[in-house]
């Protein structure tokens, strides 16, 4: 057996399996140019791999994603396998590929010096536990606007590239008080605004929508948020706010429910991080667990956090 990138034929004949798994509305040709899209945003060029196990003759025995992101755990910095889309086609299932194919990935990874790996898992933490994966569950809420009488007196834009660098900053900022986080860069911020703007974009008509905005004083992102939405609601990406009460990102929040008044407020759900103040224009509340589940496996002498409360991650960057 060996491990090869897949690549052209093989490629697609994995994306013909996951499609009817994965495709969460999309069309098989969208599912394709998103997967394309994903791959040739430059943070993922060295990141993001599509990998599969094949027998001697060269059939497919399993696949999955490996990513690699830089993470910082109590205060070492270092980078995290991420595994995703694991899958073994039917007629291989039963045999052990898919655990062999996992566990060959993280000998090499820890090889190469990963603290961690990590993955969220959709099916409960059962079978990734057997693999040596822990529960680090994060909680989702529903966030509240508060109504503010009239127009809110803030100015907000569209975001760009410009804006990155400043809200990488603000991530970091932000970030610093959990025990696990990212350690998100402008590329990597791109790739997960480019992942979610494709898979809107190339959604039905109507049935999705990604919106990032930033606020600025002078000509300096100052506070953020990506939000994703569709029929059943919104969900807040990701944002973020130079000031540590938050209260620029609760404007901005209150501005953006105020366009249509005569609509009811949105359902708006968020992975809220512990650390992150809650601004005082917003209420957390319907306190629930993802439902993906984070599970983390130590690939070096690290301790992992005991929950998640103790992580700094937003939803923008799951995988």
């Amino acid at each position: 057996m060996s491990i090869v990138v897949a690549e052209g034929e093989l490629l697609e004949r994995i994306l013909d399996f996951t499609f009817p798994v994965w495709h969460e509305g999309l069309t098989r040709q969208a599912y394709s140019q998103w997967n394309a899209v994903q791959s040739r945003v430059p943070w993922a060029r060295t990141r993001l791999h599509r990998l599969a196990l094949l027998d001697d003759a060269g059939h497919l025995l399993a696949s999955l994603k490996r990513y690699r992101y830089d993470v910082r755990l109590d205060s070492r910095d270092g980078w995290m396998c991420g595994l995703g889309a694991v899958f073994t086609p039917p007629d291989q299932r039963g045999r052990g590929h898919a655990t062999a194919l996992i566990e060959q990935v993280l000998e090499r990874e820890q090889r190469d010096g990963a603290l961690v790996a990590g993955l969220f898992s959709e099916i409960g933490p059962s079978l990734y536990a057997r693999l040596g994966f822990t529960p680090v569950p994060l909680r989702e809420y529903t966030v509240r606007v508060r109504h503010k009488p009239g127009s809110p007196a803030m100015l907000v834009r569209a975001g760009d590239d410009r804006d990155l660098p400043d809200i990488a900053a603000m991530h970091d900022t932000r970030a610093a008080l959990a025990r696990f986080a990212l350690r998100r860069d402008p590329g990597a911020i791109r790739f997960a605004l480019t992942r979610k703007r494709t898979f809107a974009g190339l959604s039905a008509p109507g049935t999705r929508q990604l919106e990032f905005f930033v606020a600025e004083e002078g000509s300096s992102a100052v506070a953020y948020v990506v939000l994703s939405k569709n029929l059943y609601g919104w969900t807040l990406e990701e944002a973020g706010d130079r000031d540590p009460a938050g209260a620029r990102l609760g404007a901005m929040l209150q501005v953006l429910v105020a366009r249509d008044p005569a609509l009811d407020q949105p359902l708006i759900r968020a992975w809220w991080p512990r650390s992150f103040a809650v601004p005082p224009q917003l209420e957390l509340a319907h306190e629930t667990e993802a439902k993906d589940l984070l599970m983390l496996r130590p690939l070096a002498d690290v301790a992992l956090p005991a929950g998640g409360d103790d992580v700094f991650y937003w939803h923008s960057d799951s995988f």
